[in-house]
């Protein structure tokens, strides 16, 4: 099996098949199964060079969407923020537009980076207060700007 590609051909991949492609993609990282339909992993990652190293935690139930939070460091907000950009109550990542992932893709190959670059444009934020991440429209996040609205 081809475990570079972004998707099976044949349809919903395997718990086991989702944890090798993990352990190949991040041969540090965690992987903990549950009764063959459950994946938790642990990872650390680090977008650029010059970027912190974030630990963070996917769940994974088969046939649904990942979860992704960031374990460590403790999330930050802008000076100007109230809360986290393109994030799911309980700091859950926000890292697709519903549909965009399937049971067919690796998660390796998929959520692992696009939360890497989730966090790229987390710290760019952090300085500017403006998400450049893509995604849908954000609303006003910023205290101090009441007419600002990103169109990212």
């Amino acid at each position: 099996m081809d475990f570079t590609a972004v998707a099976a051909p044949n349809g919903r991949l395997t718990i086991s098949q989702q944890a090798f492609a993990i352990h190949s993609a991040l041969p540090d990282a965690t992987v903990s199964l549950g009764h063959g339909t459950r994946l938790t992993i642990t990872a650390d990652l680090q977008p650029t060079q010059v970027s912190r190293h974030y630990r963070i935690k996917i769940d994974y139930r088969l046939g649904a969407s990942p979860d992704v939070r960031v374990v460590t460091p403790k999330l930050e907000l802008h000076r100007d923020a109230d809360e986290l950009p393109h994030t799911f109550p309980g700091e859950k990542l926000c890292l697709h537009l519903p549909g965009e992932w399937a049971p067919n893709m690796y998660i390796a190959h998929t959520t692992v980076p696009w939360t890497s670059e989730w966090l790229f444009y987390y710290e760019i934020w952090l300085v500017t207060g403006e998400w450049e991440g893509g995604g849908h429209g954000e609303p006003n996040r910023r205290r101090h700007s009441p007419d600002h609205l990103s169109t990212r």
